[in-house]
């Protein structure tokens, strides 16, 4: 707790970098941060929001692709560093955020993590066009908002900005502030370690983009339901591996049994969202056999087809070929 003579010299140190940092053209977030910083670490440590937003951001760099990677490009392209929204962070999006960094006096890494995520994020609100607006609603869609990404900022995306912020606890007021970014693209496209874990609508979004689709012999998603095929609670990671599996193998993937009750437990199952049932085909069955290792068989007489990556497993393809899908789990 601050004393009472802390308290006069905290407000006065505090309104002169207001005033001088207004001065010089800075941004109220970039404000906020300055401020944060320049205050007594008691008083720093919980002082606004300011200080869990920023450490909320994913980290995204080269090598990764993604929505939160296109997102990064949208903003770019908008603060005058123009690219192409591929999603993919290749040498030209590191030399783009390079210079973007070095133009705001940040450390010219190539790495977009949370000093680079709040200088580059924009307010964007009813009426607002452009890459910015485009980034928001690719979020939404991501995180089970659907919305078209046209870029321009009218009635539809307003509502979906306010149902996403209501379901995230915020000001539901339809404008994308710095909490709001900071909610969609932890929420949409993390780059993680993959443990993290997605809504129904969030995974199924993500799923509908890359092109696979999921079944139920209930035509359901209810999680505590054993004949509907849930995506509830799913994890990052399982989610990406199911997307990698389409795109490496060109097949038809269609998700026949997700986080839903009814299917065995242990920490490595469906119910917290390490494992997925997909469809057995000739074209995903060639594919795993050629891409994998005949490991051992189960006690249900499955054979679990391995792989492995710096002596660690990464993914096991068990043929459960009694119920015509392969049960895959991505550790």
């Amino acid at each position: 707790m601050l004393t009472t003579a802390e308290r006069p010299r905290r407000s006065l140190a505090a309104s002169v970098l207001l005033a001088t940092a207004l001065a010089a053209g800075i941004t109220a977030t970039d404000v906020t941060t300055a401020a944060a910083t320049a205050l007594p670490g008691a008083a720093r440590a919980g002082s606004t929001a300011d200080t869990a937003v920023r450490a909320s951001w994913p980290t995204v760099k080269s090598g990764q692709r993604g929505v939160d990677v296109a997102t990064v490009q949208l903003l770019l392209t908008a603060r005058g560093y123009t690219l192409t929204a591929d999603g993919v962070f290749g040498s030209g999006t590191a030399a783009k955020v390079k210079a973007f960094q070095r133009a705001k006096h940040l450390t010219a890494d190539g790495i977009v993590g949370p000093n680079t995520w709040t200088k580059l994020v924009m307010t964007v609100k009813s009426g607002s066009k452009g890459a910015a607006v485009k980034a928001v609603q690719r979020q939404l869609t991501d995180n089970g908002y659907a919305v078209t990404a046209d870029g321009v900022f009218g009635s539809g995306t307003a509502a979906k900005v306010k149902a996403f912020q209501r379901a995230k606890h915020l000001t539901a007021n339809g404008v994308v502030d710095v909490q709001t970014w900071a909610a969609l693209v932890r929420g949409g496209g993390g780059t993680g370690g993959g443990g993290g874990k997605l809504s129904d609508a969030q995974a199924a979004a993500r799923l509908r983009a890359a092109g696979i689709t999921r079944s139920s012999s209930g035509n359901c998603t209810n999680r505590n339901n054993k004949n509907c095929t849930s995506l509830q609670d799913i994890r990052v990671r399982t989610v990406d591996g199911v997307i990698a599996l389409k795109r490496k193998s060109g097949c038809r993937i269609v998700i026949t049994g997700g986080t839903e009750v009814g299917h065995a437990g242990g920490t490595y199952s469906h119910w917290n969202g390490y494992k997925v049932d997909v469809a057995r085909t000739s074209c995903v069955t060639n594919y795993i056999h050629g891409h994998s290792r005949k490991h051992h068989k189960r006690g249900d007489g499955a054979w679990v087809w391995r792989v492995t990556s710096g002596g660690r497993t990464v993914i096991d393809y068990a043929d459960e070929n009694w119920a015509n899908h392969w049960d895959i789990t991505y550790y």
